[in-house]
């Protein structure tokens, strides 16, 4: 029975530990996490319970209806009132556009973000979850663009968490056709300069004219930058351009023309550049959307992918500055496998750099409040009131500030503001158990275990009530780290 290792899987594996967790875990640390790396069959209740991504779709083009607006006017004016901090803090009565999209999106936002809290915090398979977490931040769609609200929280469902025990080349395509993903990153708005649509204009309603102007090379940029080969991956401008041409076409389904099985992917081909493109140094034929297909699978078996995404998962579950023998073992099983993530995930487990004793990672905001969560076997946490933390502490819920996702380093986390919401945040918390019978070193014991240093177990004994005592663990540097 090891409880080092038991604490080590929980915290740094897992989202932290709950009372017993330790115990349970301790006969077989490493067993624990691998009966985890299974395919989840269906989505956890709360995140079933959203609604479905073909509903979820056309929700901006109504809420745009219901203003009474359309097209170019419509964008203009909801691009001229909106304003990234607003959700969830708007009043009864709805002043203008601003309001009135916080009062349209903001539920469906709020369930979304208290569903996928909820999972987090009482999931029986928590190494899966962080996985799904990573899988997500590295496909960011972020609702930072307006008209991704109704789609951010499903992405994640729909879109990684079928295939985190899977194969990458899965992911990677499921991710480049949700409609996420493709209106995030405007590959809706994408057509070929040699198209047939580019040749004949004047089929598109006059709205549109004025937005698909010609190539938009955003979701070929950030496929090779961000998803696959990585920044130094060894792609040009010119492959840039050849992606974003071959992804040409990939676009959405409107409310009127979706399909019986909920399919929101469209291929349209007369959107689509014609003739073969050069990627990489490989030609690929012109075959409509089997072109696209063919690129990005071969780019999911690059070597260099395998070395950007070890990299990524060395530094997530590891250290900011990733142990080169890890990456290298990561990498390994990546390639040997095929892209298979329960495969790389394995290779992590079975690096010994992830089971040093000191806890390198500072964790999140979510991660904290997921984790603070779990030690307390409580208290449920509200949509909206889980925004407002999240966005007091700088990491609002499906709100990334950019398609490279949340920061997976400490400098993005240890600023003196952040550190002090945090410090906030766990006094008031503390505060509200103060009249129930807890004992801090026993919650603090529950959670970290060994990792709980003699410094910090002897400054929880010595405080002078439960609730100072509680606020001192959570903001100890001890709970800070995984």
């Amino acid at each position: 029975m090891s409880l080092d290792q038991a604490a080590i899987a929980a915290n740094r594996f897992g989202l932290g530990a709950r009372p017993g967790d330790l115990k349970t875990i301790a006969g077989d640390p490493r067993g624990w996490l691998l009966a985890q790396l299974t395919p989840e069959q269906a989505p956890p209740a709360p995140l079933a319970a959203l609604p479905a991504t073909a509903a979820a779709s056309g929700e901006f083009l109504t809420w745009l209806a219901s203003l009474g607006l359309a097209g170019g006017a419509a964008a203009k004016a909801y691009g001229s009132a909106m304003t990234p901090g607003a959700m969830g803090t708007a009043g009864a009565q709805p002043l203008g556009v601003e309001q009135s999209y916080i009062k349209y999106f903001g539920p469906g936002y709020a369930a979304g973000v208290e569903a996928r809290f909820a999972v987090a915090t009482t999931s029986e398979r928590p190494f899966f979850e962080r996985l799904s977490r990573f899988w997500a931040n590295h496909f960011t769609v972020s609702a930072a663009k307006p008209d991704i609200i109704a789609l951010a929280p499903l992405f994640e469902r729909d879109a990684v968490r079928p295939h985190v025990c899977g194969r990458f080349e899965d992911m990677l395509l499921a991710s480049c056709r949700h409609p996420g993903m493709l209106i995030y990153l405007d590959n809706y708005l994408s057509i070929g300069p040699n198209s047939p649509l580019a040749h004949h204009p004047e089929y598109l309603p006059a709205y549109l004219r004025e937005r698909m102007k010609g190539l938009n090379e955003n979701l070929g940029r950030e496929v090779l930058e961000l998803h696959t080969l990585g920044v130094r991956g060894g792609y040009s401008q010119a492959d840039v351009t050849s992606l974003a041409r071959i992804l040409t076409g990939w676009s959405v389904r409107g409310p009127r023309d979706l399909r019986p099985d909920g399919e929101v992917f469209r291929y349209v081909g007369f959107a689509h550049e014609l003739g073969a493109q050069n990627l990489l140094a490989t030609t690929y034929a012109d075959d409509g959307e089997g072109q696209g297909r063919s690129a990005l699978r071969d780019l999911a078996r690059h070597p260099a992918t395998a070395r950007h995404l070890a990299t990524k998962l060395a530094r997530h579950f590891i250290a900011d500055e990733p142990p080169p023998a890890a990456v290298d073992r990561v990498a390994r099983a990546f390639a040997d496998t095929g892209g298979d993530l329960a495969g790389a995930a394995r290779a992590l487990i079975e690096a010994p750099e992830a089971w040093a004793p000191r806890p390198a990672k500072l964790k999140t905001p979510d991660d904290y409040l997921v984790s603070t969560v779990r030690a307390l076997d409580g208290p449920p946490l509200k949509g909206v009131q889980l925004i407002a933390l999240l966005d007091r502490m700088g990491q609002r819920p499906f709100w990334a500030p950019g398609p490279d996702g949340w920061s997976d380093v400490e400098d993005g986390w240890i600023g003196a503001d952040a550190v002090w919401k945090r410090l906030e945040w766990a006094s008031t918390l503390a505060r509200g158990y103060a009249a129930a019978n807890i004992d801090p070193a026993a919650v603090a014991d529950g959670a970290l275990g060994p990792q709980l240093s003699p410094a910090t177990l002897r400054a929880l004994r010595g405080a002078e009530s439960p609730a100072q005592g509680l606020a001192m663990f959570l903001v100890s540097a001890d709970f800070q780290r995984r």
